[in-house]
């Protein structure tokens, strides 16, 4: 320790015992020091619902949001022509109490989905092989198919019934939850489920070769539900308006960092210190609990005075590429909508790296493309200049291979948008070793506690339901 603690009288009235500190942070003038019951790293789904969730529940917090807005994925592009909003990133909810309650909090009010004439709903669909540019006939699961591969599947769930909850996984773990999920569909008789599956759950990887487990957490109890009572939508079409509003209340309470980032931290079980560069210089954070809701990717951790322990955890994790964006010029009538289907292999599934799909908007001339990446060690698996050029690419193999069809344009970006480090999981065999549990023992150690779609699933009403149900109330406990 060095020679000088850092301690507040303020910090004192508020009955909190200063952290012990190995770094000199006595310099700070009065006026960049924020003290809070809760410092929250990240403002996406899981940093801004936990911010406001703590907020209601009479608990001071500050979120330190490295954008210059929150929202994470829930990304909405406003066509400047005519004002209409494109969700380009989260755009269906599961209809839940927390769910309807969190955006009647803020009056943004939904809809089921499909039940107005937004977002495209009178699209022509179609499968293409964007290898060749060709249209390919595909024999789609019937429908009494279909509901016959997913009441299976929910019979094999409810043998499980915390993994609804998170990956609270049994121990040991049974092979078939660490099974390719592509043989496990063929083990259960649920090959029927599979593309739908696929269509709903993008960013996962290769969704035959990837462990059962792992698709389960977005494909749980009640996302199954979803389909046979309705997911919800944002009758706006703007899933951002809910974190605008947000973000608003958040800055009018000083309770929201934007533009900054962590640069030293200390964690203590009896608080934690932050030093933060903002716009305004750097700031220093007392806090008595820490959330951290980012990727915990050892990089982005760097800051954060990992442990050993937390460092051969996060270590392990693996994560894909998932990318989103709007194009005009594409040369595609505007009420086609393109499945990426190949029709020699299983389920017509494209291979990644690819365009998972091309989608209609309720705006003339803009379409929506969507790529994605296999499972990767790294952190960011492709360039953004080569996931760019082959979704143009794809574009023009359409246009080649369609001449009388398509009109031959050169496609350009209106908006584009990164979101790897994608769906960060786990190998089967760390599965096995019981690595989840692992990772669960984390929460609360050293003040600090984690949620995140890391943490549950890439579906933001699971990430909430988790979030308040599973981390909150302990973080609470002793504030």
């Amino acid at each position: 320790m060095r020679s000088q603690a850092f301690l507040l009288s303020s910090w004192a009235a508020l009955t909190l015992a200063a952290p012990s500190t190995t770094n000199n942070y006595g310099h700070f003038d009065p006026s960049d020091i924020i003290e809070r019951d809760v410092a929250i790293i990240g403002g996406g789904a899981a940093g801004t619902h936990a911010s406001i969730s703590l907020k209601d529940k009479g608990k001071s917090v500050i979120v330190i949001e490295k954008k210059d807005r929150i929202g994470g994925h829930a990304e909405t592009y406003i066509d400047s022509a005519t004002g209409t909003p494109i969700d380009m990133g989260v755009i269906i909810f599961h209809n839940l109490t927390i769910v309807r309650d969190y955006f009647a909090r803020f009056d943004v009010p939904l809809i089921t989905l499909g039940s107005d004439a937004g977002s495209g709903s009178d699209s022509v669909s179609a499968n293409y092989d964007l290898r060749t540019g060709k249209e390919v006939n595909i024999t789609s699961p019937s429908q009494a198919d279909t509901a016959a591969a997913f009441a299976n599947y929910t019979q094999f769930l409810s043998k499980y019934p915390r993994l609804n909850d998170g990956m609270f996984l049994p121990s040991p773990v049974p092979d078939d939850l660490v099974l390719p999920f592509g043989k496990f569909a063929k083990k259960y008789g649920i090959e029927a489920a599979l593309p739908t599956m696929y269509n709903y759950n993008p960013g996962l990887g290769d969704i035959l070769t990837v462990p059962m487990i792992e698709n389960q957490r977005v494909w749980g109890q009640s996302l199954v539900q979803q389909l046979s009572g309705g997911f919800l939508t944002t009758a706006h079409h703007n899933t951002s308006e809910l974190y605008s509003k947000a973000q608003a209340e958040l800055l009018a309470a000083s309770s929201l960092l934007l533009s900054s980032q962590v640069l030293d931290s200390e964690r203590c079980d009896d608080g934690i210190t932050l030093v933060v560069s903002t716009p305004k210089g750097r700031k220093l954070v007392r806090a008595r609990k820490l959330l951290i809701t980012i990727p915990p990717r050892l990089n982005f951790l760097a800051p954060f005075d990992l442990s050993k322990n937390e460092r051969s955890i996060f270590a392990k994790l693996i994560d894909a590429g998932y990318y989103t964006s709007i194009l005009r010029n594409t040369g595609l009538p505007d009420n086609l909508s393109i499945a990426n289907a190949r029709p020699d292999t299983p389920y017509n599934l494209p291979s990644l790296p690819s365009v998972y799909s091309i989608g209609s908007t309720d705006v003339p001339g803009l379409k929506l493309a969507y790529y994605g990446t296999p499972r990767s060690p790294a952190t960011f698996p492709l360039p953004d200049k080569k996931v760019k050029a082959d979704i143009l690419a794809a574009f023009k193999t359409l246009q080649r291979a369609n001449p009388g069809a398509f009109n031959q344009t050169e496609p350009e970006f209106v908006a584009y948008s990164s979101h790897a480090p994608f769906y960060l999981q786990a190998r089967p065999e760390d599965t096995k070793k019981g690595f989840y549990g692992e990772m669960y023992k984390l929460q609360g150690g050293r003040s600090t506690y984690w949620t995140g779609a890391s943490w549950r699933a890439q579906d933001s009403s699971d990430i909430w339901r988790f979030t308040e149900e599973e981390v909150l109330p302990g973080l609470v406990e002793g504030l």
